[in-house]
């Protein structure tokens, strides 16, 4: 029997006619941009480059029904990867405290960000609001890359490891955005993102999650 150990789960959730939501958010969002500083996060980070605008990360308090609606998917299906993941009872789920940092990034053309992880927390999601313009002579504008957190996985490769199945690969693994999905990962993982070259605006939501027993 063949175990696969040390697997990184990743999961991926995509709204049903997402359209009204992210049209709405998207304009939301567009409109915080442009008012700045009193949106923007005051710390620019050494890993973001380029037309990248970051807010603040109280974004899941807001107030806004757009905003509260992507927090309410979010955390439903941030809640069914822990229960799967961890083999969590329904009771046992229901005496657990979420707390999130989340934010969102407006990227235009240009902008990107460097190699990071999320670290101090133990998971972190993506939710494509707009993905921006395809740029058929730059297939990577704007993809994710996912590197391998198995640093020594790849330092000899023959015919023996090279045609590894998703589950026992190495290396890197690259997503492109859809309007509408989410993706949730563990928050070690380390990932970058590709100059965007594309002309309409990139918009994705950010979070990470602490997850402990309710006092």
């Amino acid at each position: 029997m063949i175990e696969q150990l040390f697997a990184v789960p990743m999961a991926t959730f995509g709204l049903e006619k997402p359209e009204p939501l992210i049209s709405d958010l998207r304009a939301l969002f567009l409109a915080a941009e442009q008012r700045g500083d009193e949106y923007r996060n005051e710390i620019r980070r050494d890993t973001q480059h380029g037309e990248l605008f970051e807010s603040r990360f109280d974004l899941f308090r807001w107030q806004e029904p757009p905003v509260q609606a992507l927090a309410k998917f979010c955390h439903t299906a941030l809640a069914s990867v822990i229960s799967e993941v961890n083999e969590y009872e329904a009771e046992e789920l229901g005496a657990l405290k979420f707390d999130y940092h989340a934010w969102f990034h407006v990227t235009r053309k240009g902008g990107y960000q460097g190699l990071h992880n999320h670290a101090n927390a133990s998971w972190s999601g993506i939710f494509c609001v707009d993905p921006g313009d395809e740029v058929p002579e730059r297939p990577d504008s704007g993809v994710v890359r996912f590197h391998d957190p198995r640093g020594n996985a790849s330092y000899y490769m023959d015919a023996g490891n090279s045609r590894l199945t998703p589950a026992f690969c190495h290396g890197s693994y690259q997503i492109r955005h859809q309007a509408g999905r989410l993706l949730i990962f563990p928050s070690y993982l380390y990932h970058e993102i590709f100059p965007y070259m594309g002309e309409r605006p990139r918009i994705v939501v950010a979070f990470n999650c602490w997850i402990n027993p309710a006092s």
